[in-house]
């Protein structure tokens, strides 16, 4: 698709600020600072991404795009890129290394964006003569992972932050899913949700911290057995242990420790202090 047509086709959602520097200075075709996209269930955007159709992904963070191809998949998307530029453009969003971490994407479809989630790890089967040795997965809102008949949490809130929907979300928030969104952030090495999960002046606090892990292992079952034994009225504390790889430290035990509160058995959570040990 030609990058003219879809600049002036997408104009309103796209704002005319400065492109992020890793994008800016380098030769590549990126989109500025995008706002957000349609948040749409997969049951519909299956339907507008049918197998065999090629499409463009954009990155949220840097507003770099490559082309892709859906090439199977019934439970999300699996696709593979185009062509060989399609691959060195995709590995390059991921600092030219191949991560199963997640990362909002927005899909130019119909005259509209759609919000997205991807992963960058080639896995699988690959037909397509591109130097990618496999396809990656996109998930949308709602979609499952092949092998577990539930969404993936890591993905569905990329797809919220794809749809700029993180606020309206942590609005009517329970206390896991703060948690679970916080450890996400940190998992997934994504300022953004970080930051709508305890706030700009608590992750300050943290953020030294967390800059470290490169890794995150933990069990979104023990949270959910924790608040149920110990439920949350108005405030409370939350232990969650965790598997944590550390920058110059390797794996080790983690225990990531939270304070909640709200004002009202009717007001909003959050999360007012994390700490780790």
């Amino acid at each position: 698709m030609n990058k003219y047509f879809i600049i002036l086709l997408f104009i309103s959602l796209i704002t005319p600020t400065q492109a992020s520097a890793k994008a800016k200075n380098h030769p590549l075709t990126y989109y500025g600072a995008v706002q957000k996209g349609k948040i749409i269930p997969w049951k519909e955007a299956q339907h507008l991404l049918l197998k065999g159709k090629k499409f463009t992904v954009i990155d949220m963070d840097t507003g770099l795009s490559f082309n892709v191809q859906r090439r199977a998949g019934n439970k999300h998307a699996d696709v593979q890129p185009l062509t060989r530029t399609d691959t060195a453009v995709m590995k390059y969003i991921y600092d030219n290394h191949w991560s199963w971490n997640r990362k909002a994407v927005l899909i130019p479809v119909k005259e509209q964006l759609i919000a997205a989630s991807m992963n960058g790890m080639p896995h699988g089967a690959g037909a397509l003569d591109n130097g990618f040795p496999g396809h990656f997965c996109i998930h949308f809102l709602g979609s499952t992972t092949h092998k577990r008949n539930h969404a993936d949490p890591d993905h569905q809130m990329m797809v919220l932050k794809a749809g700029d929907n993180l606020e309206k979300f942590v609005s009517t928030a329970t206390p896991e899913q703060l948690i679970q969104l916080f450890l996400i952030g940190v998992k997934q090495r994504d300022d953004i949700l970080l930051k709508a999960a305890v706030g700009k002046k608590q992750l300050e606090k943290v953020y030294s911290k967390v800059e470290k892990i490169e890794a995150l292992h933990y069990k979104q079952e023990e949270i959910q057995s924790v608040i149920e034994t110990q439920p949350l009225i108005v405030k409370g504390a939350v232990n969650v242990s965790t598997i944590a790889v550390e920058r110059g430290e390797g794996q080790r035990s983690l225990t990531v420790s939270f304070k909640l509160e709200k004002p009202s058995t009717s007001g909003t959570w959050k999360i007012k202090e994390v700490s780790f040990n």
